[in-house]
């Protein structure tokens, strides 16, 4: 059987040949026959040193301090790895409880004690003397702000699901793990902590714990008491004036139980500088009785809004997964809200559930009808023909995709006087008829359900909406995009000098639609257009893509019957900077004609830089799944010559889900 001394004599040749877990393995049994051994706990403190486990090596220093309190090795030990860590102050405090505790005869100790002391406060001046740690305090929480800068808000309100895919550390603890004087500061910024963030599924446990946590942060690091009083149905006392929180985010929504979500409100609702709110129940898990819960959870929380954040708040996003059913007029939700200049409500128009979201203090949309056929007839008795004109509000975009509107209460234009974003995928065309005539707007997409009412009602002015557009999006009922584009080109042509994107997706078109208004003489900066599905209207039978697309970088021309290898092959010379084409499930087009644009978009040879990189097209982007004619030596070749990952390709079609097949 080993001795305590042989161990420590293997830990020692481990130690010195680098084997630094054996020597900590060594001396660990070592330990467990000596326990009383100053030494051992010395050599082990010093492998655990050099293994980087500075804490696990501290406390062997301090039980060499407690075993040999008279002796200054284990006070220079300990000193020399609290100095590791950049805890100088700590490193300096115990070499003067050294020289306190070792013995004045001992001459040697003392001196390695004094020098070690000298050293520890050198370092610490230097480091004193950082430029980091000499910031003044709001250059510091500038730096910090920019490193944990919350993501944007366009990416909760511009996706259906806004929950983030993949787990994101925390940049501000990371930066409070640099050191204490950081982490003070941090936590003590209220600027910092303005964004609650509350995942159904990831904070299921802890909701109400993390949203007190950050909202006494918000408002300034004070007591938690008033938020605990308010989650306890008591009278709080109101928070400092322009602290607490300002972004709100509950994704997964429905994985909370109802005291949680009510108890999470309930904190938010002490804050007085609420500005930003997202609630989505589109992600998570989704049964029917988590359904049933999505519009009364969301009709308490535009409630809770109305009741405590009327004048601040600035934008409303709702997601779901089923249609929604708003059950009150648009003008008149943002008229409650002052200051609100985003809605973004976010459903499923295929869904079977319904989400229907009301509130008290707003008016009902079939009131509402009552209401101006009540007062419409009040002014004919009266003798007055002029209705009264809609107070102007503040909004500037209007998000509103898989609801349906139930009413004939139509949204007026004069509402809406700043209207800048309006994205519509609705049934119910006349109820929001009017904002399709709103002055300058840079997003326009309509896709309307309602044969009769994009027929019947009156054509949008045009000239005024599009005027600035820069993001065009048109379907829906089957005429409606034909008859607009129509217009466009009967008022001018109408010019499109600032459109980059344009999605026709569905649409019934002509070659007149395509030539006339989408050539680079009349859109010059048209980067992206999407003809997916797209059909000729009679008596036409094939679509003609415009000859100058001097801008255009992405093309998707996928599912339609006209495109053919002509297609392909006049886009080596109307499209020079094409850098992506998705051309799914098109069984006309075959290899040769693709492999002919890819070459054509190689680089030169005055391409130094890009010939450095490879011999690859510029061309990045090929989407061919279900292009069934396209044979295997074309795509062995395109995939050599685009960059690796560029040419999706499958010999089925992924919409045809009876196989999985796949090149």
């Amino acid at each position: 059987m080993k001795t305590a001394a042989s161990l420590y004599a293997s830990g020692i040749a481990a130690y010195r040949a680098t084997s630094y877990e054996t020597a900590v393995e060594l001396f660990t049994r070592a330990i467990s026959l000596a326990p009383d051994s100053a030494k051992l706990y010395d050599a082990r403190a010093s492998a655990f040193d050099k293994l980087g486990r500075t804490q696990e090596g501290l406390l062997d220093a301090r039980q060499v301090i407690k075993l040999m309190p008279a002796a200054h090795k284990g006070y220079i030990r300990a000193a020399r790895m609290l100095k590791s860590a950049r805890r100088h102050a700590k490193a300096e405090a115990v070499l003067l409880q050294g020289l306190e505790r070792v013995a004045t005869s001992d001459d040697k100790g003392r001196m390695e004690l004094e020098a070690e002391l000298t050293t520890t406060r050198q370092a610490r001046h230097q480091a004193e003397r950082s430029p980091v740690s000499q910031l003044p305090l709001e250059i510091f929480v500038e730096i910090i702000s920019l490193v944990a800068e919350p993501r944007s808000l366009t990416e909760y309100t511009s996706a259906e699901i806004p929950r983030p895919r993949k787990g994101r550390p925390n940049a501000l603890f990371t930066c409070m793990r640099v050191c204490r004087a950081w982490r003070r500061s941090i936590l003590s910024t209220a600027r910092f902590w303005t964004t609650l963030n509350i995942d159904g599924t990831i904070n299921n446990k802890n909701p109400v714990r993390k949203a007190l946590w950050v909202a006494e942060r918000a408002a300034g690091g004070g007591s938690p008491s008033p938020l605990l009083d308010a989650t306890r149905n008591r009278s709080p006392a109101p928070p400092p004036i322009g602290t607490g929180i300002q972004r709100l985010v509950i994704t997964a929504a429905q994985e909370l139980s109802e005291q949680a979500f009510d108890a999470v409100l309930t904190v938010v609702a002490a804050s007085t500088t609420l500005r930003h709110v997202v609630c989505s129940f589109a992600d998570g898990l989704r049964t029917t009785s988590s359904v049933q819960t999505e519009a009364r959870r969301a009709s308490r929380l535009v409630n809770l809004l109305h009741e405590r954040a009327r004048e601040t708040l600035q934008s409303v996003s709702i997601c779901t997964g089923g249609r929604i059913y708003p059950d009150f007029d648009l003008g008149h939700f943002f008229a409650a809200f002052p200051h609100l200049e985003s809605l973004n409500l976010r459903g499923s128009a295929v869904s079977s559930f319904i989400v229907g979201i009301n509130a008290a203090f707003l008016r009902p949309s079939l009131a509402s009808l009552a209401i101006d056929a009540a007062n419409s007839a009040d002014q004919l008795e009266a003798g007055n023909t002029d209705s009264e004109c809609p107070a102007p509000t503040r909004a500037r975009s209007v998000t509103i995709t898989g609801a349906v509107f139930v009413s004939d209460t139509s949204c007026h234009l004069a509402s809406f006087p700043h209207l800048e974003h309006l994205e519509l995928d609705i049934v119910g065309a006349g109820t929001v008829w009017q904002l399709l005539s709103a002055p300058r707007l840079r997003t326009f997409r309509a896709t309307l359900f309602g044969e009769s009412h994009v027929v019947n009602l009156p054509i949008p002015d045009l000239a005024a909406a599009w005027s600035h557009v820069e993001d065009l999006r048109l379907g829906g009922a089957k005429r409606f995009a034909a008859r607009l584009l129509q217009e466009a080109i009967r008022i001018g042509p109408l010019r499109f000098n600032h459109l980059r994107d344009l999605d026709l997706s569905f649409a019934n078109l002509t070659n007149e639609h395509l030539s006339v208004l989408f050539d680079s003489t009349n859109a010059p900066l048209l980067e992206t257009i999407s003809l997916a599905s797209t059909t000729a209207s009679p008596p036409e039978v094939k679509l003609v893509l415009p000859s100058r697309l001097d801008a255009l970088k992405r093309l998707n021309i996928s599912h339609t019957a006209w495109a053919t290898d002509d297609t392909i092959r006049a886009l080596i010379v109307s499209a020079p900077r094409l850098e992506a084409l998705e051309a799914r499930g098109n069984v006309a087009l075959s290899g040769r004609p693709l492999m002919e644009l890819v070459r054509a978009r190689m680089s030169s040879d005055g391409d130094q830089a890009e010939l450095a990189e490879g011999p690859y097209s510029r061309l990045t982007m090929l989407a061919l799944e279900g292009c069934t004619k396209i044979e295997t030596p074309a795509v062995e070749w395109l995939r050599k010559h685009i960059r690796p990952g560029g040419v999706k390709f499958q010999f089925i079609d992924p919409c045809d889900r009876r196989s999985s097949y796949c090149y």
